[in-house]
């Protein structure tokens, strides 16, 4: 009947003209039409009556539902507009749905679509939120038209549709909430589609769509969303903050959340160590609230934590403890949340894996005590995470572990740690793990544990590792063992550490570091020298060496400390000379590995020429050099075939020269350079011009040092060997033979009778005075002065043969002069 008196009443009305236009078969009439009417009942009817435009808008509705599906976009359009203009003065009755929403259901829920413009269907979503908010759950009836609808809309083309329709969703679930579980399921895979969109806006409106939906419908939808919302915590901070925003929503009102919070946490708690403050922050509050709650829904069985919560003594610094409801609810949690949790460390993308790590942390510090009966499982994802190739997840893993050792006792992790040390299996990766553990753990209790710890790093196949990354990793275990503890009860098995370390790696930092660990042991030690440290524990070295000295090649454990204890263990290698010259007797002339032997006899050369002389700290040198001349130098003097036979005589006579330089002069050391020095002439001829230049050192130092053991014979041979060295090619080499014949004829030998060795001195001047004219000025002086030493034994024979030469020299001014010189001489003996 109000339709028939609404019917008489505008029957002859201005609009009842307008509404008939709108069902004109031309568009543009009818648009105009739209126009009109907008005109006439919004803006020429402003101050018209709630009533009235009540009774206009149910006189009219049936044609502007039509007006909806115009086939003109642009009458879609006003009339679409027009319908919003009703909803937004809320100027629409209930049995008006009836027109509207199959309208848009048609339009829009149909496949394919017949609605083809994206701002139509924009508004016709719009519509839809209107009446929503309208009726609340007055459209529970049309359900099924509306999901159908939303189902579609959530995946449109259009980023404008798909956001509009999330947030429909979000305004249906909420305003239908009894009966919204009936069909929420139908649109959680809608939802996770939308999810994907490249427009952060959209993914925000997505996300808290599906947080109603958890929130008022189906809540068993948890399990298939939990998943690709944890996702979403690698998204932008303005994504992550919602995300935390639905974790905590669904923490604090999802009917059913104690069946699911293993799902509903990760949600909240990944914000918690965000690096976003805002994100952070907002966590942060969220959780405490939903700690609260759980306490305050929990008293009876929580009394008694509460009323006896305490902080523990030892608590990370840079951790704040929740409350008792927040630890009671992880510590439930954690036997469902773990197993996915450590799947995702082995993610094959970074971005997963640093989340899952910076949730476990989360989860330890949360849990505390708690997390002990689940160590062995967190330790293995933990050293395996250890050696992920991005530095952000390793950062992570370190803090987690050092959280771990806050919680659990050294008796509990280390029996899962210590035997993953050794081997090839896992690397370097447990020692990076133990070292976080042990600066977590409390002094008291890593001290009763250190000598365990020391002695598990000490075994040869943890410390015997070359690797620059595993080392690295042994250095900062033993660095945080001497910070923390007292290291007398375990000081050799970190010293043995230290020491190969510092003997094999091959980068100059590590070594460095090395070495100021040992200095910081011997402090902690109570010694104020680090040399003490060395005496302390050489004799333990050497005896674990010696045993293995004879089968040692270039890469063997045992022969790199040896090295390492000559280079740095300085002035307490005296002490112990008996045992390392018996080490090397073993060693070096065994010649099973040649180059084993090369490098002992470099470094025996380097420690008998440093000025501080380590080898004789304790005066036992001059005891012992006679042993090393003779069984470890001499060996190596005679010629070999190869280039490695040239290198070990080549450093077998540099050790040589360093004998004859160590002042020391016992009859046995001068009974052994004499063997040696017999084997010289070859040297001074050898292929080697390094051998040749130090050849002519030994016999320099001899000359000066032990004239004694020079005869005759030995003399002249000498000197030939020497005069034919002014040819050689090389420079160095030409110049050091004249000095050295110089320094030969300085100290004649007692016995010595110019008269019986005329002939040979007649040889020697012959040979000697070609070079005279040599084009090398340097060399001429020399040679001059050579000649001027040993013209003082024969001055007649020189001048005779200088005299004789001279007219072939183009530089007789050398001759000339020492011609005068000689007959000085003569005219000296005369006198």
């Amino acid at each position: 009947m109000a339709t028939e008196d609404a019917s008489r009443e505008f029957a002859g009305s201005e609009i009842n003209g307008v509404l008939n236009s709108m069902k004109d078969a031309n568009k543009a009439k009818r648009r105009k039409a739209l126009e009109k009417y907008e005109s006439i009942v919004f803006e020429s009817g402003k101050g018209a009556e709630q009533d009235e435009l009540t009774e206009i808008f149910n006189y009219s509705a049936s044609i502007l539902g039509t007006c909806l599906s115009d086939p003109s976009e642009i009458n879609r359009i006003n009339a679409s507009n027009i319908v919003l203009k009703f909803i937004e003065l809320f100027i629409f009755t209930e049995e008006k749905l009836l027109v509207f929403i199959p309208v848009i259901h048609h339009r829009l829920a149909t496949v394919p679509h017949p609605e083809e413009s994206e701002d139509v269907r924009l508004l016709y979503i719009n519509i839809l939120t209107g009446l929503i908010g309208i009726f609340q759950d007055k459209m529970i009836a049309f359900m099924n038209d509306v999901v159908n609808v939303l189902k579609e809309a959530v995946l449109d083309a259009s980023p404008d549709v798909r956001k509009a329709a999330c947030e429909c969703v979000s305004c249906y679930a909420r305003a239908t909430k009894d009966k919204f579980h009936m069909q929420s399921e139908s649109l959680v895979k809608p939802l996770l589609k939308a999810l994907n969109h490249q427009r952060f806006k959209n993914r925000i409106a997505c996300i808290k769509a599906l947080g109603d939906i958890l929130l008022y419908g189906e809540s068993r939808s948890i399990q298939d969303l939990s998943g690709p919302l944890a996702q979403c915590m690698m998204d932008l901070p303005q994504v992550r903050l919602v995300v935390v925003d639905v974790g905590g929503a669904l923490a604090m009102e999802m009917p059913d959340r104690y069946s699911y919070w293993q799902r509903i946490l990760p949600l909240l708690l990944s914000g918690l160590r965000d690096e976003d403050k805002d994100v952070k922050i907002k966590a942060e509050l969220l959780w405490e609230d939903v700690g609260k709650k759980y306490e305050k829904e929990n008293e009876d069985q929580l009394k008694e934590q509460i009323d006896f919560d305490a902080v523990p003594e030892h608590y990370p610094s840079t951790a704040k403890r929740q409350g008792v409801g927040c630890r009671s609810l992880v510590q439930k949690s954690l036997y469902h949340m773990l197993p996915g949790l450590l799947a995702d460390m082995d993610d094959w993308q970074a971005g997963p894996r640093l989340q899952a790590v910076k949730l476990l942390t989360t989860l330890v510090v949360n849990a505390e005590a708690g997390i002990t009966q689940y160590v062995e499982k967190i330790l293995e994802g933990l050293v395996l995470a250890s050696s992920d190739k991005e530095a952000d997840v390793v950062k992570q893993v370190v803090e987690c572990s050092e959280y771990l050792g806050y919680f659990v006792p050294p008796a509990t992790y280390l029996p899962l740690i210590l035997p993953r040390l050794g081997g090839g299996q896992y690397g370097e990766r447990p020692l990076i793990v133990l070292s976080a553990l042990a600066r977590g753990t409390p002094t008291a209790l890593l001290q009763e544990s250190v000598a365990d710890i020391a002695e598990a790093l000490a075994n040869e196949d943890v410390s015997h590792v070359t690797n620059h990354g595993h080392q690295s990793a042994l250095l900062q275990v033993i660095q945080v063992l001497i910070e923390k503890c007292d290291p007398r009860d375990c000081s050799y098995s970190i010293f043995s550490v230290l020491l190969y370390i510092a003997s094999t790696s091959e980068e100059q930092d590590t070594v460095s570091i090395a070495q100021e660990q040992l200095e910081n042991v011997a402090k902690r030690s109570g010694l104020d020298r680090v040399y003490k440290l060395y005496d302390l524990h050489l004799s333990a070295v050497l005896n674990t060496i010696q045993t293995t000295a004879s089968s040692w090649t270039e890469q063997t454990p045992h022969f790199m400390i040896f090295l390492g204890l000559l280079e740095l263990a300085d002035q307490s290698l005296g002490c112990h000379l008996e045992r390392i010259v018996g080490i090397l007797c073993d060693c070096v002339p065994k010649k099973q590995d040649p180059f084993v032997s090369l490098k002992c006899l470099m470094k025996l050369n380097h420690l008998l020429k440093q000025e501080e002389h380590p080898l004789n700290s304790n005066g036992e040198l001059e005891r012992f050099l006679p042993v090393i001349v003779s069984d470890i130098v001499k060996p190596f003097l005679p010629w070999h075939a190869g280039s490695t036979a040239a290198a070990l005589r080549t450093a077998a006579v540099s050790c040589l020269v360093s004998v004859c330089q160590a002042e020391v002069a016992s009859q046995k050391v001068l009974d052994e350079v004499k063997n040696c020095l017999a084997l010289i002439p070859a040297l001074i001829e050898d292929d080697s011009e390094d051998t040749r230049h130090l050849s002519c050192e030994v016999v320099m130092n001899v000359a000066y040092s032990f004239p004694q053991l020079i005869d005759s014979d030995t003399l002249h041979t000498l000197a030939d060997k020497l005069v034919k060295r002014f040819d050689d090619v090389n420079a160095v080499v030409r110049l050091k033979s004249a000095r050295v014949l110089a320094a030969l004829f300085k100290n004649l030998p007692e016995n010595y009778n110019p008269s019986i060795q005329s002939a040979r001195l007649r040889d020697l001047y012959e040979s000697a005075t070609v070079f005279l004219d040599d084009p090398d000025e340097i060399l001429q002086g020399a040679v001059s002065d050579a000649l001027e030493e040993m013209g003082k034994i024969s001055p007649e024979i020189l001048k005779e043969v200088l005299e004789r030469d001279c007219p072939k020299f183009r530089n007789k001014h050398v001759c000339e002069k020492l011609i005068a010189s000689m007959n000085n001489l003569q005219i000296a003996v005369v006198n």
